[in-house]
């Protein structure tokens, strides 16, 4: 398993609930003009400072992560990068020590036996042994199942960051580990159980909606992106929608956007979160003008 994986801790539920996570967001309403394009430019009236603004997927898929000419632009001549967690060696070990348990209890402990049996079929599938995964909590599972296999391991995210710190820029990460490993550790035990049935369930329906998910993102068409997300999401267990609309997206939309506002005071940073952070009411955007700041798309 690579080590992004570990890090990368966002996708939860069946084929409906994947498509949100992967793309770290979702809202809880349409937006009420279109929104266009993955690179805005914010400006602060404050200062006058000027930042940059990138909508990501979590993809290395080379249609992806060959970057348009404004987005190198735009990185190059920043000076400064930020994203949502920063993948360095701390956040890696506190990922993987979150992810299993330590109390005595292994997968199969808390898993129905034929489940069990199911994951395990499809993990070593994937090349994983039982003493791999025995440990794992099972919502642990779910991120792991709900990505593509992993190729090359340049995602797009981790692509930009390895650049940044090559180049000596200063990083920054928006939240922490902890804040994000807390949004799926604090769950249930049944709900994880549930979410990971519902996983495996969908597992072969995946790739046709990541492909989807790709075109709409290569079009800049975040509100696609959004109806493609609300789409999948359709039938999910009502209390668990609510719990991950606030948590995984208004909650954290919010947080990232206030803990923005000095950087992009400040100015010369690039930075990168979900695309579906972006749109919406609730989006980022829309956060963002709230606070005065001045957004421009780019590309």
């Amino acid at each position: 398993m690579g080590r992004f994986i570990a890090w990368r801790l966002l996708r939860v539920g069946r084929t409906r609930l994947i498509a949100l996570l992967w793309l770290l967001s979702a809202a809880a309403a349409a937006a009420p003009q279109p929104t266009v394009g993955v690179l805005y430019e914010v400006r602060s009236v404050t200062t006058g400072a000027v930042s940059f603004l990138l909508g990501t997927i979590h993809s290395e898929d080379p249609r992806v992560t060959a970057l348009s000419a404004p987005v190198q632009a735009a990185f190059a001549a920043s000076p400064r990068f930020a994203m949502e967690v920063l993948p360095d060696t701390q956040a890696i070990i506190k990922s993987m020590v979150t992810m299993t348990y330590t109390d005595g209890r292994t997968l199969r402990d808390v898993l129905p036996e034929d489940l069990y049996r199911q994951v395990s079929a499809v993990l070593e599938g994937r090349g994983m042994s039982e003493a791999a995964y025995r440990d794992f909590k099972p919502w642990a599972v779910v991120t792991m199942l709900s990505v593509p296999p992993t190729k090359t391991g340049e995602f797009l995210d981790m692509q930009f960051y390895r650049t940044a710190v090559t180049s000596q820029k200063q990083v920054k990460g928006l939240e922490t580990m902890e804040e994000q490993l807390a949004l799926f550790d604090q769950l249930g035990v049944c709900d994880q159980v549930d979410l990971l049935a519902e996983t495996l369930d969908s597992l072969e329906q995946m790739p046709a909606m990541f492909e989807s998910l790709t075109l709409a993102y290569l079009a800049r068409d975040l509100d696609a992106l959004m109806l493609i997300s609300r789409t999948y999401l359709g039938g999910l267990n009502a209390r668990l929608a609510a719990h991950f609309w606030e948590s995984v997206v208004d909650a954290r939309n919010r947080r990232m956007a206030e803990r923005m506002v000095p950087l992009l005071d400040q100015g010369g940073w690039f930075i990168a979160v979900g695309a579906l952070h972006l749109p919406s009411p609730n989006g980022i955007l829309q956060l963002l003008r709230q606070r005065g700041f001045e957004v421009r798309a780019v590309d």
